[in-house]
């Protein structure tokens, strides 16, 4: 789909493509919050996001209940937890077959 520095371009982009999943860091640039941009794209979209951040511990509860995260990872993070992520949207995500 492509990078957004900024929440704008994020969301623009979020309205462009419709991702089934958005990797956002929590600081962006220009000053833009990464929190808001999930937040906006959960709440309006419907699209979950997998958030990437140096500093979690800072995070409050209704802050993380507003985001609605996926899953919270610390950089540095190992690609096993985010492939891990990745599957777990793909799996809560796929059509029911009425076969299984």
């Amino acid at each position: 789909m492509g990078i957004a520095v900024g929440r704008p371009t994020a969301i623009e982009l979020t309205l462009a493509h419709s991702p089934d999943l958005a990797l956002i860091d929590l600081h962006l640039a220009r000053q833009t919050s990464g929190a808001e941009a999930a937040a906006c794209m959960c709440a309006s979209l419907g699209i979950p996001s997998i958030i990437l951040g140096g500093s979690l511990h800072g995070r409050t509860e209704v802050e993380i209940a507003t985001i609605d995260p996926v899953t919270m990872l610390g950089k540095l993070f190992s690609p096993m937890k985010l492939h891990g992520a990745v599957r777990e949207v793909a799996r809560n995500s796929a059509p029911f077959d009425a076969a299984e």
